[in-house]
């Protein structure tokens, strides 16, 4: 008991100070976005499912599964601890309003139907579910990059009050209607030279991204990963030590730093941007559990959790459907009604 006490001491030593630190950032003393603000969300999807060592690591910190140590995790305050060299190196303002929620959909194998379940609703795409809720931009749903969406997810789903998947594979038809100054710009944050055209990469995937958020995009989903197996990156089994799984988030790190960092400033938008994937992974073996949990960033979401994965890795016994997730997202990008129901996490909205 002593040894776990000193642990967890050790790990939220400096709260206080953190938590001080993100109230100086842009929105830390009462911070509360218009409701006409342009609302896109960004889906980073980490495809075979993240270790929830990245956004519930005090599951972990007792018994040092996955790696998981006071010197390794960060605390952004109201239960929320996240791997500090991931999550935690985030900057402030996305510490500030990063929102840990989580699901279960009762799949274990295989990964298409696990998939199915976090971004179908029987034949419908959530992704384009959402777009039809949300004001129409230039476009109303992008699947970003040469991955496109993961083996399992229908690629041509039922319309959506008009909204299909537009695929955008050249940096060119993303920099249409954009200032040339602002394009040179977004280019040079992600380090994306003026004589690369094709999304094919880590860099030209978050420059895409950013170019369609500053286009009033209303849905855009991608797949930043572009390390470990090609058609499941993050389905790293036998990790106890989550080594594996590091290692691949470790390359996505600063190009989201850098968008999340971008796009939460920028005026008169509300950027939502979640990072989720099919599965957690289970204590031992790093397998698969029927669940997950999602990672929420955007200027309506109140830092927290809605609740820690279980020690073995599963999300707890009362999380939500997918549905459930997506209805949070919703209520965090202001769409008006339920249109996926119940928001069953109102604590963490603003």
């Amino acid at each position: 008991m002593a040894k776990e006490s000193f642990t967890r001491r050790a790990a939220l030593q400096g709260g206080a100070a953190l938590a001080g630190t993100l109230a100086l950032g842009r929105w830390g003393r009462g911070f509360a976005p218009g409701r006409s603000e342009h609302p896109t969300l960004v889906v980073f999807w980490l495809n075979g499912g993240p270790s929830g060592l990245f956004n519930s690591a005090g599951s972990f910190l007792s018994t040092g599964a996955f790696g998981v140590t006071a010197r390794n995790v960060r605390d952004v305050g109201s239960g929320l601890l996240v791997d500090a060299g991931s999550l935690g190196a985030l900057p402030a303002s996305a510490l500030a309003h990063m929102a840990s929620v989580n699901f279960q959909h009762g799949v274990v194998r295989p990964h298409e139907q696990a998939r199915a379940a976090v971004l179908e609703c029987g034949p419908r795409s959530q992704l384009l579910r959402m777009a039809s809720a949300m004001p129409a931009g230039k476009v109303r749903c992008a699947v970003v990059n040469d991955i496109g969406l993961p083996v399992g997810v229908e690629a041509n789903p039922p319309r959506e009050d008009g909204a299909t998947f537009e695929r955008v594979l050249d940096l060119t038809g993303t920099e249409r209607g954009i200032e040339a100054g602002i394009a040179r710009d977004v280019r040079s944050a992600y380090a994306v030279g003026a004589e690369r055209t094709a999304v094919a990469d880590l860099p030209t995937t978050f420059a895409a991204v950013e170019l369609l958020v500053r286009a009033d995009a209303s849905v855009i989903f991608a797949q930043p990963a572009y390390t470990g197996r090609a058609d499941r990156q993050f389905d790293t089994h036998e990790d106890d030590s989550g080594v594996a799984a590091r290692a691949i988030m470790e390359p996505i790190t600063p190009a989201l730093s850098t968008f999340l960092d971008r796009v939460l400033a920028l005026e008169g938008r509300n950027v939502v941007t979640v990072l989720v994937g099919e599965f957690s992974r289970t204590v031992p073996k790093s397998d698969h559990e029927p669940g997950g949990t999602a990672t929420v960033i955007g200027k309506r979401v109140r830092a927290g959790s809605a609740g820690p994965q279980s020690p073995d890795g599963a999300p707890p016994p009362n999380a939500p459907l997918p549905e459930g997730l997506w209805a949070y997202v919703a209520s965090a990008l202001g769409v008006p009604g339920t249109p996926f129901g119940r928001n069953p996490n109102p604590e963490l909205i603003v």
